[in-house]
């Protein structure tokens, strides 16, 4: 064959675009229709579910610059990644803001390509000085340089929620006085997060949910990659990948490479070779699951521990209905009402778990994550709807595989819970006051 592709250029986590890269028409048409409208762009969605190789897909390399977002991040933080991606260097002024912060000055270096020498030599003459919280500042900094790029904000999900409202009414301002677009990619499941924020920018921004994984989707990604390998799944492995996968993309590309790789297939075949003929798709997915472990037990370990020791340890409580509480009710969310009907009369001061301390809790749940340096995260609290959410679908795959005792020990939650009269069978979820549900 004239192109030959390896398994894991395929199947892989490489930093490229995935070989089998689908087009979701769903998510795709909607992605290419907001970039053409001139508003800024959020893409959400779980993790490891395709945001990140969609803009990949869409944009060339020229055509925008990409900043990803760290924990503690303000504005500031933010503009001085832009300005530094622009191809600006930053250094501290001598000169202050009306607020009696420094300024900061900007040059140009050589190895900036993309920018003319005519306009490097302008602007490192000009000694340019600007507040870095100042949008007008910001948009005049770019377009000192013709920047017309899109800018990319990855991994915001990561900011306080603080500077996540911030920067949503920041865009605002950069709707109204310039052209610059924003595209916002993040790890949360509501189409309004940013809008919520900021009601102002409702008809500025455009929402595309990349999470979700049809049926269809599936198929076209299998028929793809069969073609690139010149290899045939066999049918009763593609219907137990969309039964058991349960449209976790990411889960569904591992399996495919395990699949591959038990027939010492690594490249593209020079004959139609079919595949998967003997494999049980379910002790595969149990133990391509079984590779996350690590990740999941030191969630519950991590998180149930807090930032540090309270009397009441609401985040290990938090985790309780985490590992109790049946899938379907989890899938759509709980709320933080429900969470607390669930720990009341359980927790041994159930009375003092209030719904105000609960949602501080709640609110904080991203920030503990970093704190552990847990990543991707694996659950997120929507303010805006009160639920608190898994974006990580593997967890709720690998609970499946679980026994429920030993994971209320890891949470240290077996002596309240008395996790040694219990069956590891699925949670009755009507054992639980869940009505709101």
């Amino acid at each position: 064959m004239d192109d030959i592709l390896r398994v894991d250029d395929v199947f892989g986590t490489a930093r490229d675009l995935p070989k089998n890269y689908v087009i979701r028409k769903h998510v795709d048409d909607a992605f290419i229709s907001a970039l053409s409208k001139g508003t800024h762009v959020v893409v959400y969605g779980g993790s490891k579910q395709g945001k990140t190789s969609l803009r990949k897909k869409h944009l060339m390399s020229n055509d925008h610059i990409v900043v990803t977002c760290s924990r503690g991040w303000n504005i500031s933080n933010i503009h001085e990644a832009i300005l530094k991606a622009a191809g600006y260097q930053i250094s501290a002024s001598e000169s202050l803001t009306t607020s009696g912060k420094t300024k900061i000055c900007l040059t140009i270096g050589p190895g900036d390509t993309e920018i003319s020498n005519d306009t490097v030599r302008q602007i490192n003459k000009k000694h340019l000085e600007l507040d870095i919280e100042s949008v007008n500042d910001i948009i005049r900094a770019l377009e000192e340089i013709d920047f017309k790029k899109f800018i990319i904000i990855e991994e915001f999900h990561y900011l306080s929620e603080e500077t996540q409202i911030d920067f949503a009414h920041v865009l605002k301002a950069y709707h109204e006085l310039s052209k610059h677009c924003f595209i916002i990619i993040g790890v949360w499941l509501e189409d309004d997060r940013l809008t919520a924020y900021n009601n102002d920018l409702v008809g500025r921004v455009i929402s595309v949910n990349a999470d979700t994984w049809t049926e269809e989707d599936i198929d076209n990604l299998l028929q793809t990659s069969e073609q690139l390998l010149n290899i045939e799944f066999t049918n009763e492995f593609k219907l137990g990948i969309k039964k058991h996968c349960k449209d976790n993309v990411f889960l569904v590309q591992q399996i495919c490479m395990k699949a591959c790789e038990a027939q010492n297939l690594y490249h593209t075949q020079s004959e139609k070779t079919v595949v998967a003929k003997t494999l049980n798709i379910y002790e595969e997915i149990k133990s391509t699951l079984s590779m996350q472990s690590g990740r999941y037990t030191k969630f519950l370990m991590a998180f149930g521990v807090g930032f540090q020791p309270t009397e009441l340890e609401l985040y290990k409580w938090i985790i309780a209905p985490l590992i109790e509480i049946d899938e379907e009710h989890l899938r759509n969310g709980i709320t933080a009402q429900a969470i607390r009907r669930y720990i009341e009369p359980k927790h041994p001061n159930g009375n003092q778990v209030s719904i105000l301390k609960l949602v501080g809790a709640l609110n904080k749940c991203v920030a503990l994550q970093q704190d552990k340096n847990i990543r991707p995260i694996v659950i997120e609290y929507d303010t805006n709807r009160q639920r608190l959410k898994i974006v990580d679908k593997g967890f709720l795959l690998w609970r499946s595989f679980q026994d429920r005792n030993e994971l209320f020990e890891l949470a240290d939650l077996d002596a309240e819970l008395h996790t040694t009269s219990r069956n590891t069978s699925q949670a009755n979820p009507q054992t639980w006051p869940l009505a709101d549900e």
